[in-house]
């Protein structure tokens, strides 16, 4: 379904994030089958700041987080964060640690016209999953909707994050 949506994204720098952040991008000006967002990241901080993210043709992988936002210049890029919560801290390094370790994963090619972005199986990931099974990994639950199909906007609107 094809929404128009006006939402505001930050002015994206480096120092901006926090591990955890999820960073969500929309490629087309609002034009997506599933949603306003195209493409979701999940941001792991560190001496050597990534995302975690994954993408057709490289599968779950790291991506400096200069790269990230410059691939899709002119893409509008907002981020949240998730809210206070009982450990937060500890859940949020359970997140990374989970999406760290599904590097090397193959892309899920069923999700790629956007209509089928299952979240069946661990076995392969679409940008969506990949964050939503970090968190949920956590013991958090960021899908908005608990259907058996998983967009960037479930996660958008989950009552766990934050605009940041």
């Amino acid at each position: 379904m094809v929404r128009n949506v006006s939402l505001s994204a930050v002015e994206l720098q480096e120092d901006t994030l926090q591990p955890g952040d999820i960073l969500f991008v929309d490629l087309y000006k609002g034009w997506c089958h599933s949603g306003y967002w195209d493409h979701i990241a999940l941001y792991t901080g560190g001496d050597y700041p990534v995302v975690v993210e994954a993408t057709y043709d490289g599968g779950v992988c790291r991506t400096s987080v200069q790269s990230f936002l410059k691939r899709d210049e002119p893409a509008e890029i907002s981020v949240r964060r998730l809210k206070e919560t009982p450990f937060r801290d500890e859940k949020v390094q359970q997140a990374i640690d989970y999406a760290l370790d599904q590097v090397g994963k193959p892309f899920d090619r069923i999700a790629v016209p956007g209509l089928l972005l299952l979240k069946i199986t661990e076995e392969k990931h679409h940008c969506a999953e990949v964050v939503w099974r970090a968190y949920k990994a956590a013991g958090i639950d960021l899908d908005c909707n608990d259907g058996i199909l998983l967009a960037p906007d479930d996660i958008y609107y989950s009552p766990w994050l934050k605009p940041v």
